[in-house]
């Protein structure tokens, strides 16, 4: 018995997707059948009552009361008819009336099958079938998508009226028994056929909605799956076009070197003493360059492949800038340039020392290499306070230089890239170091920026977060 109890409650328990799948598919299904249902009454009632209005079997007072009251009954059923169709049709057209107008389904149910019933109840007084009964009942159960306990209480008052109105119009006993016999077993087969229609239409919706989801996932990940594949493509390219630009760019400083160490191995220059210095220093620049190139390479591959590993420690920018200078303090002596260190000594931010180092050391080298001999470049700092209150630190590397135009501006930060120029003195580089310093600054929640006009110079400045 108990187990009994248990299974009637997990069949009429309500889940929070069936309840979904009530608010959402079958209220838009019912909204449909109700409209056709109750639009169908309208011109069904209007040919009854013609029918009747014109039927002329009998002239007996009882006949006539009979024609009356179908009459009577069938033109409020019309009128009825014709506002819940209305009710409907505003609600499938105007979506912000469907929550206030959920229950019309029940009313038109309710509605027919006592239209129906009365009918049939009236008729008794003229004949004993009690069709119009049965067949109004079938209709409702299984065009409309009524809830088990809710059908079971509607078809419950219908066969009260159905029971009370027929057993005061039919006279004969056997008859009553029997019509209310059939129409009880009549009622119990529609609540069965309408439980199972009710429980395969949420087995459809949710299947519907499994399949929309999966279909929904799929296109989600075909998306990305082509969003990789344009990525990947992309990064292919890129890699292929700055490998093309290195191995252009390497082989004028490689063949300078060999080119130099021939001469000097010939013994050109032993006699000259002046032309034989020139010829070391341009060896040395020459070697400098393919050092630094390779390192950046070296650099720029291992943060390609995350192999690069981020250390944070508090970081001194005024130290770390002053430290880097002093290691370019040669380079820059070549040319006889002033490097001026004005950045706040009470500047402190949170990063990876060997990254910051990297990111400054590049952005001073170019400033050198595109200084004239005996000029000076400026590395000044700021404060910029954010939307949020947050305060940043900035790093301005200056120099007054050749400058830059819109073009290569445009392609400063891209490895696919050939953005570098010949320095003043014809120092080579492929720009693959202000690559490294826009990915090692956007490692640290930073940016880097720069303004560059022709002949006037170029600014670079670094934005990193202050340490907390």
């Amino acid at each position: 018995m108990r187990n009994l109890k248990e299974d009637i409650k997990k069949l009429y328990r309500t889940s929070a997707l069936e309840k979904l799948i009530i608010a959402k598919e079958i209220r838009k299904v019912n909204l449909i059948r109700s409209l056709m249902l109750s639009g169908l009454c309208v011109p069904i009632a209007l040919v009854l009552s013609l029918t009747y209005a014109h039927a002329s079997d009998s002239d007996t007072l009882s006949f006539m009361d009979w024609q009356r009251q179908i009459l009577t009954l069938n033109f409020v059923v019309g009128f009825v008819s014709s506002i819940l169709f209305l009710l409907s049709l505003l609600a499938y057209y105007r979506p912000e009336y469907r929550h206030k107008l959920r229950h019309l389904p029940h009313i038109i149910l309710l509605m027919v099958g006592l239209w129906g019933t009365i009918c049939t109840i009236y008729d008794q007084a003229v004949t004993d079938n009690i069709v119009g009964f049965l067949i109004i009942s079938v209709v409702c159960s299984m065009i409309l998508l009524i809830q088990p306990l809710r059908l079971l209480l509607y078809l419950f008052l219908v066969f009260l009226v159905f029971a009370y109105g027929t057993s005061q119009a039919q006279d004969d006993p056997t008859i009553l028994v029997s019509n209310l016999t059939v129409g009880l077993i009549t009622l119990i087969i529609c609540l069965g056929l309408s439980t199972i229609q009710w429980r395969g239409s949420l087995r459809a919706f949710k299947q519907r909605r499994v399949i929309k989801a999966q279909k929904k996932e799929l296109e989600e990940n075909y998306q990305a799956l082509l969003k990789s594949s344009r990525e990947l493509k992309e990064a292919n390219e890129t890699k292929d076009k700055f490998f093309s630009i290195l191995a252009h760019d390497l082989r004028g400083p490689i063949s300078s070197t060999l080119a130099l160490t021939e001469l000097l191995e010939e013994g050109f220059f032993e006699e000259d003493e002046s032309e034989r210095k020139r010829m070391y220093k341009l060896l040395q620049t020459s070697l400098f360059t393919t050092g630094k190139l390779l390192e950046n390479v070296l650099l720029w591959s291992r943060s390609q492949t995350g192999n690069i590993s981020f250390k944070p420690r508090t970081i001194n920018v005024f130290a770390a800038m002053e430290a880097n200078i002093n290691l370019l303090k040669i380079m820059a002596a070549q040319k006889d340039i002033r490097i001026i260190n004005q950045v706040d000594s009470g500047i402190n931010i949170t990063g990876d020392e060997d990254m910051i180092n990297t990111v400054f050391r590049n952005l001073i080298s170019n400033a050198i290499k595109f200084t004239p001999n005996f000029g000076k470049i400026e590395v000044v700092s700021g404060y910029n306070i954010q939307e949020n209150g947050g305060k940043q630190a900035t790093i301005s590397v200056i120099d007054y230089g050749v400058g830059m135009n819109e073009k290569i501006l445009k392609g400063l930060f891209r490895a696919d890239s050939k953005t570098a120029t010949p320095g003043t003195n014809n120092e080579t580089g492929t720009g693959l170091g202000l690559v490294l310093c826009k990915e090692f600054v956007q490692k640290h929640a930073g940016d880097i920026q720069v303004k560059s006009k022709e002949a006037e110079g170029s600014t670079f400045t670094v934005i990193l977060p202050l340490n907390n």
